[in-house]
């Protein structure tokens, strides 16, 4: 620590790790939230947090996304909340292994949850192309 210091104080740059992507995936009957926001017209996402489906609200400035457990039907319910400054739209792709199977445009609302029906023989849904939403 104090070497760091030393460093910083003798103005040596010091590299810092690279964030690493975030990978948002989710299975039937998960949520999860995550940090976004906007930064010179693009979104940036921060750290996900994984949980149960209906059982995590978005703190300031973040997106819950669930999928519902699995039914009869043929479909589950993409659920968005945005709780953040600017809506942000992205796209819900199901995929079995590496073949996408479904996909759905979410546009993102402040004022309402956003839902949307999506093939349940997904394995896994991936949230992706995150782009900042009309006012």
């Amino acid at each position: 620590m104090k070497l760091i210091g030393l460093l910083t104080a003798a103005g040596v740059a010091i590299a810092m790790p690279a964030q690493k992507p975030v990978k948002l995936v989710l299975k039937a009957g998960q949520a999860v939230s995550f940090p976004a926001s906007v930064v010179e017209g693009k979104v940036v996402l921060g750290p996900a947090r994984l949980g149960r489906f209906g059982e995590m609200p978005p703190g300031e400035g973040e997106i819950t996304v669930g999928l519902s457990p699995k039914d009869k039907t043929l479909y589950e319910n993409v659920v968005v909340v945005e709780r953040t400054t600017r809506p942000i739209d992205f796209l819900a792709t199901g995929l079995i292994g590496e073949i996408k199977i479904d996909e759905r445009v979410l546009h993102g609302r402040l004022d309402a949850p956003v839902i949307q029906r999506i093939g349940a023989t997904s394995w896994t849904v991936w949230l992706n192309g995150f782009e900042v939403g009309a006012k």
